[in-house]
């Protein structure tokens, strides 16, 4: 008689083993994240006081009135084929009144000012700052100082 023998069958570890091995290297990692964070110093801070959703409103909010000018709409130096449609507003000094004329005078400066803009003056946001500055001294020379800011609330090149 001849002996087969078989190899010996290994068992795949269990569902329960398994899920034992998860749950504690999922400790492990939570004790873990909670020592480092009182290591760093990352805890929230308890006794300081957040601000109401209305008061940062009213910090970002200008301090005068703001008049938004008809949208400008012009082609630009270089590339002529480039038309380019500015969307503005001025923030008027607190008690100070504006006309539609002037604000219209405001605007046609605008346009006038991108008339000669190079498309690659544009770029980035670096370029729009120095627009934006642009436009802002324009409007205070035109106002005589009356205009405090502008406001960029669409520039759009096609």
């Amino acid at each position: 008689m001849s002996a087969v023998s078989e190899p010996p069958v290994s068992k795949a570890p269990s569902a329960a083993v398994l899920a034992a091995v998860v749950a504690v290297l999922t400790l492990v990692a939570a004790a873990g994240g909670w020592f480092l964070g009182a290591q760093l110093g990352l805890a929230p801070p308890a006794s300081k006081e957040r601000p109401v959703a209305g008061e940062l409103a009213a910090e970002a909010a200008p301090a005068g009135n703001v008049v938004v000018l008809k949208p400008i709409l012009t082609n630009v130096k270089v590339p002529q084929d480039v038309w380019i449609r500015l969307e503005a507003g001025l923030v008027i000094a607190p008690g100070a009144q504006v006309s539609d004329e002037l604000s219209t005078a405001v605007a046609a400066d605008f346009m006038a000012f991108l008339r000669t803009v190079n498309l690659m003056q544009l770029r980035g946001p670096a370029g729009l700052e120095y627009l934006r500055m642009d436009l802002k001294e324009r409007a205070r020379m035109r106002t005589d100082g009356v205009v405090t800011n502008v406001y960029i609330w669409a520039l759009v090149m096609e």
